[in-house]
């Protein structure tokens, strides 16, 4: 299985950390891009950054990620198979908030607790997940109405 793991701009060292520990490269072929972190992998292929970042999603059977909403939501919409991996030493709980909200909606698979990575990473491609459609945004009339009538 291929995966891919990635945490945007963000540094995310116990994440590659226990994919390195975790995922055997016998049994899966991992490429992590761990951005500006300090834990480089030993089992599996890493890079910091690179312009083909949609190349690494779409040769990916399945790509584990950050709970960043960025990440998170740009996977949904192009339905790819996730697993999404809270990163808790946030300053905040945005991280925590958007992987309850894809749990509640049964959107994809997530790791609360790193131990489970690997079994969370066999539910994410065993399970059948909810179909996430995205709303776009149409209140920008309304926004212009306001701010002109003020």
């Amino acid at each position: 299985m291929k995966i891919f793991v990635t945490v945007g701009h963000t540094h995310y060292d116990a994440l590659f950390k226990a994919v390195d520990e975790q995922l055997s490269p016998e049994k899966y072929q991992v490429i992590n891009q761990i951005s500006d972190g300090t834990y480089f992998p030993e089992n599996h292929k890493y890079f910091k950054y690179t312009p083909q970042l949609q190349d690494e999603i779409n040769n990916a059977d399945l790509v584990i990620t950050h709970a960043g909403a960025g990440s998170v939501f740009y996977l949904l919409e192009i339905a790819k198979p996730l697993l999404i991996v809270p990163n808790f030493d946030r300053i905040d709980n945005h991280q925590k908030d958007i992987a309850d909200f894809v749990t509640q909606n049964n959107y994809a698979s997530v790791c609360y607790d790193l131990e489970q990575l690997e079994k969370h990473v066999l539910a994410s491609v065993n399970h059948s997940f909810t179909q996430y459609e995205k709303n776009n945004f149409c209140g920008y009339d309304k926004i212009l109405d306001i701010i002109n009538n003020a």
